[in-house]
């Protein structure tokens, strides 16, 4: 706005910037005058009139020279200022102004103003030239009301008229920048430089000149050549030379066309084009023919010069002698007949020779082709040629050279079949060749396959290792690799783990070695790559089946030991503490034995999660096998005593977590465990030690009444190694005879002896004689209870065989007590029977004593072992009747004998009522099953009297004798 409010006068000429906006155009001035309406082109940084059409003119009443770098408020047009205001603030916010109708002023003032509608439009980035513009159209409203002519479609069709006169403006000037040429437009008077030509011609041309003072410009032997060319006015293509303000000579190549306006009048264009360079090199290289054909001579090369004239004839003015070399053809013939060198081109290649010639020329850029020629004798060759082309005069003219490169394509093709062969043989292989350049940037594949590395090619090229990435690398790790490339050493199995496209992660090893050039200048890396996704799958499966339980995914024993060594090592430099947790899931046998191992493994699987839920990352929880579990804490206090608070913190809240119900196949099942818990620090205790200290703590809640946590004691360690050390003198015990039986009677009603148990003591060269209840418990863990249970058969049948020889004690009967691991063995059966006969005993004064616990499992096997051995006659006994877990289906079914009811009911059958209920069942029981009863630990005659009277048969116990040596 503060343009057209600018009232300065301005100099009709303008400076160089004036110039420039009022010439820039110039070759546009056909297209600006054909447009409808008055209409004039505003310069929007100063608000001068650039130009104005012969409408615009005839409606103001102005000549061109009156209004030409002139504004607005300066040639008094506008009769109000606020109008102006508003007119400038509409342009300057959407960029257009649409019919807005105006007073101003033209050049009859004494008329009065006139009412005007304004249209105009800003070319925002035009190139008519430097700046913004506004194309503005102005239409007399009284004149076009009388005619009618204007209406609101012939505004719109002003609109679309002023847009495409932009767009063409913008167009041309495009164009022009493209090209690299440069235009000028004349009327006849004068010549309108565009600015490409005036950068062509130099900083100091001005943008317009009279056609004297731009003729001037051509040198005086081209003037008659440029004014054939202007009269002609056929776009021809001629040349000419131009001389400089400084005497400088430069040759242009030009097009002249004149436009003639629908009034009759015309507008010259020229397009020109500054071949200078080009013309320059020609003539150069003209003046050196004759040197070069005397220094070509011996040279292979072939140079020529090569002419197409107008008339179609083509002829070689100059050859070197090396034409003969390569085609076969004497120099001097070949001058006089050029077909004679195209006739010796490969038929396959004569029209690529003369298409590829044709284009060069018709662009008059360098010709460079490959192509292969036959001999007289039909030999083969192939030559490369070069040359540049131009136009002198009429003629086409190149000037170039032909090389034999026979060997170079040789040596190509055997690239090329060798290539192919190394790109079959990488296809069928697992692995793929790279390359990189100086940079380590990925320049190169071979043998590349998406299906091997996951990535396509683009994501790789241009790329270095380290920005592909790779998941196990940090950026120590780059910086390493680094080190090896930058002191160009070879490297092997570089392992990378990455990520492919669809997400899913693949490892490749990689191997390179460093390239150098015949300089030994380095020049990048190359090597081969290979997909080992399978390969650390498999290792990956091995590590899991070496160091983890199949069943939890938890570390395994072997994990956990490996972990503890490291957890002691820690401790010991960060003189912090650790705990160690040992859990036993309590009567996991027992859900093993009545649902089934596969409800079992169900049950550990939920521990182990429940366990994981406990933990924190830093800890770790592993399986020992069956039940057994063990958790590890780490980064405790440094003070023992709060690190056992913590720890024991954690067991409680574990103790609450596997105490939860469990969802197990459709029902509901509960368990709970016995946790022992020891602290450590350090390494002054080996891991196995520190597993022994948990396991005994563990058995100590076992002990407590199980599913509770207990610390390690001490004196509970003294107790285990006591326990070891007996064991170790129990298996001395059978070899040393220090085992022995004592025999307690069994009585009937009358108090008349039918029969005793045999029972197990163990005569210890330094603890003396010891009780079953010692060492029984011990001896079935170890397995000793097999050697001693076999002896203990042996000594009872052999007892038996000896009182079968009194008259007073060969109808007497024996009892012996069967282990359950004794009773499970295969062999058991063939065992006893082996007995029976090395023995002789009469196998039905032999009587086997089991348990209720040992009958529920595996019932059919045991009712089996019993069956055979019943056979034989050996007679059966359910011992301790009433403690364990009594099913009438199963009892029913086994071939017992005789029931015998355990001493816990006895003891207080006369005080408590539960088991005087107790004991008169399993009595009626018996007598409704025919089995004989035995009623164990009767200590007093009312004992006796109340099992008597309630049907019991027989009685053993102290009331009646204590166990001891045969005839004691």
């Amino acid at each position: 706005m503060t343009a057209f409010n600018d009232s300065k006068a301005r100099d009709p000429g303008g400076g160089p910037r004036d110039e420039d906006n009022a010439a820039g155009d110039g070759l546009f001035q056909a297209v600006f005058d054909r447009s409808p309406g008055a209409t004039a082109l505003i310069r929007q940084t100063d608000g001068c009139v650039v130009r104005a059409n012969q409408g615009w003119l005839a409606l103001t009443g102005c000549t061109l020279e009156e209004v030409q770098g002139r504004h607005w408020v300066e040639l008094g047009c506008w009769v109000d200022a606020q109008e102006l205001q508003e007119c400038w603030a509409q342009m300057a916010t959407h960029g257009r102004l649409k019919a807005r109708e105006v007073r101003v002023w033209f050049t009859d003032r004494g008329r009065g103003p006139h009412r005007a509608r304004i249209q105009a439009s800003l070319l925002d980035g035009s190139r008519v030239s430097e700046g913004r513009h506004i194309l503005l159209s102005l239409d007399h409203v009284p004149a076009a009301r009388d005619t009618g002519d204007i209406s609101v479609s012939g505004v719109v069709a002003q609109d679309v008229a002023n847009d495409r006169l932009a767009a063409q403006l913008d167009l041309y000037a495009l164009t022009e920048e493209l090209a690299r040429v440069g235009h000028w437009s004349s009327d006849g008077k004068t010549v309108y430089f565009s600015p490409g030509l005036q950068k062509m011609s130099g900083a100091q041309t001005p943008a317009m000149l009279t056609v004297e003072e731009a003729r001037r410009r051509i040198h005086p032997e081209d003037l008659q050549t440029y004014l054939a060319a202007r009269e002609a006015m056929d776009g021809r293509v001629f040349e000419y030379r131009i001389v400089g303000p400084n005497g400088d000579v430069n040759w242009r190549r030009a097009r002249i066309h004149r436009h003639r306006n629908s009034d009759g009048s015309f507008l010259d264009f020229g397009v020109i084009l500054d071949v200078t360079a080009e013309t320059e090199a020609a003539l150069v290289l003209r003046e050196q023919l004759a040197f070069i054909e005397k220094i070509t001579s011996h040279v292979p090369l072939m140079l020529f010069l090569y002419e197409r004239r107008s008339d179609g004839t083509e002829v070689f003015p100059f050859l070197s002698p090396g034409v003969r070399k390569l085609f076969g053809v004497d120099a001097e013939e070949a001058r006089r007949d050029a077909s004679l060198l195209f006739k010796r081109l490969h038929p396959e290649d004569r029209e690529g020779v003369r298409h590829s010639m044709d284009a060069a020329h018709f662009d008059g850029g360098i010709w460079s082709h490959e192509f292969r020629i036959i001999g007289e004798d039909g030999w083969e060759r192939w030559l490369l040629g070069h040359a540049i082309n131009r136009l002198e005069g009429d003629h086409l003219v190149a000037y170039g050279s032909v090389s034999d490169i026979t060997d170079r394509k040789l040596a190509e093709q055997r690239l090329q079949d060798s290539e192919a062969r190394f790109r079959s043989l990488t296809d069928l292989s697992s692995d793929w060749y790279w390359e990189t350049d100086e940079q380590l940037r990925f320049i190169h594949f071979v043998g590349y396959q998406q299906n091997k590395i996951l990535r396509s090619e683009s994501e790789i090229l241009g790329k270095t290792r380290w920005e592909i990435g790779a998941l196990n690398m940090s950026e120590e790790d780059w910086a390493v690799h680094r080190q090896v490339l930058e002191s160009r050493q070879p490297f092997r199995d570089l392992e990378l783990l990455r990520m492919g496209a669809h997400r899913q992660q693949y490892w490749v090893s990689i191997s390179g070695a460093p390239i150098f050039d015949e300089r030994q200048r380095f020049r990048g890396y190359r090597g081969i790559g290979r997909d080992i996704s399978d390969r650390k799958r498999a290792e990956g499966e091995t590590q899991r089946l070496a160091f983890y339980d199949t069943l939890t995914g938890l570390p395994n024993r072997r994990l956990l030991l490996d972990r503890l060594a490291q957890a002691q090592a820690t401790c010991a430099r960060t003189k912090r503490h650790g705990a160690l947790f040992f859990l036993d899931l309590d009567n996991f046998k027992d859900l093993n034995d009545t649902l089934g191992h596969d409800v079992g493994d169900l049950l550990l699987k939920q521990v182990a999660q429940r366990l994981l839920s406990c933990l924190r990352e830093s800890d770790t929880a592993a399986r020992l096998g069956g039940d057994e579990f063990v958790v590890m804490l780490l980064e405790l206090d440094e003070d023992e005593n709060d690190a056992a608070a913590h720890a024991e913190r954690v067991g409680e809240k574990i103790l609450k977590r596997l105490n939860a119900p469990y969802e197990l196949a459709g029902r509901q099942h509960n368990s709970s465990p016995s946790i022992g818990l020891t602290v450590f620090s350090g390494g002054t205790l080996g891991v196995d030690e520190l597993l022994k200290r948990a396991d005994l703590a563990m058995y100590q809640a076992k002990a407590a009444g199980r599913n509770t946590l207990r610390f390690f004691d001490p004196q509970m360690q003294a107790a285990v190694l006591a326990r070891a050390a007996l064991d170790a003198d129990m298996r001395q015990a059978v070899q040393n005879k220090e085992l022995l039986l004592h025999y307690q009677p069994v009585v009937d009603a009358a108090g008349g002896v039918r029969g005793y148990e045999a029972l197990l003591r163990w005569n210890h060269p330094r603890r003396g004689l010891l009780a079953p209840g010692s060492f029984i418990g011990l001896a079935e863990q170890s397995g000793l209870i097999l050697p001693i249970g076999q002896w203990v058969l042996r000594a009872a049948c052999h007892q038996l065989v000896a009182w079968s020889r009194g008259l007073d004690t060969q109808g007497l009967s024996l009892a012996v007590n069967v282990s359950a691991r004794q009773f499970r063995q295969r062999d058991f059966v063939d065992q006893v029977l082996a007995v029976i006969d090395e023995t002789g005993v009469n196998p039905q004064r032999l009587r086997l004593e089991l348990t209720e616990s040992l009958l529920i499992s595996e019932v059919e096997d045991a009712i089996r072992k019993m069956a055979e051995l019943r056979a034989r006659g050996v007679r059966f006994s359910l011992d301790d009747f009433g403690t364990g877990y009594s099913s009438l289906n199963y009892l029913k079914r086994l071939p017992l004998d005789s029931l015998k009811i355990d001493r816990s009911f006895v003891s207080d059958v006369l005080t408590d009522p539960n088991d005087a209920v107790i004991v008169r069942t399993i009595l009626a029981l018996a007598q409704s099953m025919g089995l004989q009863t035995v009623a164990e630990g009767v200590e007093t005659e009312g004992q006796r009297d109340f099992l008597r009277d309630n049907g019991c048969t027989l009685f053993q116990g102290y009331l009646f004798g204590r166990p001891g040596l045969p005839g004691h």
